[in-house]
């Protein structure tokens, strides 16, 4: 997300089960008169476990070496919700209702044990399909 254009002001981390960190940003804006387009945005920084990659990939390790080069050594969950044409005084309830359904919601799902390795293998798999759908022969 270009940040110039769609500012994002963190709003708080929370701390979770897994080990991981998810940062929740206000990316709202005004978007005409007194109307808001309301967006909280929840990011994950998981890393990239080579090991464990390359223990569940059948490929040669080449592939997982080449992603970790292209991607670095962590992925980047995003989850948006949005709300178009809010009032600005409903605004910052809104957003504050958001927070505490996505709280409320997901945490438990994102601070799974699992999670952060079956978003990486999940992301690790679109990067194979993408590099060999558009490889030249």
């Amino acid at each position: 997300m270009d940040e110039t254009l769609f500012p994002k002001e963190l709003i708080e981390e929370v701390a979770l089960e897994n080990g991981l960190v998810m940062r929740l940003y206000d990316c709202s804006r005004r978007v005409a008169g007194d109307r808001w387009y309301v967006c909280l945005l929840a990011e994950i920084e998981i890393p990239v476990d080579e090991n464990l990659l390359a223990s569940e990939y059948s490929g040669p390790k080449e592939d997982v070496l080449e992603f970790i080069e292209k991607n670095g050594d962590s992925v980047l969950f995003q989850m948006k919700k949005e709300r178009n044409f809010v009032d600005e005084r409903e605004r910052e309830g809104i957003l504050n209702n958001m927070v505490d359904a996505l709280k409320g919601s997901c945490t438990g799902y994102m601070g799974h044990s699992s999670f952060g390795p079956s978003y990486v293998k999940k992301v690790f798999e679109e990067y194979l399909e993408r590099r060999n759908w558009w490889k030249e022969e």
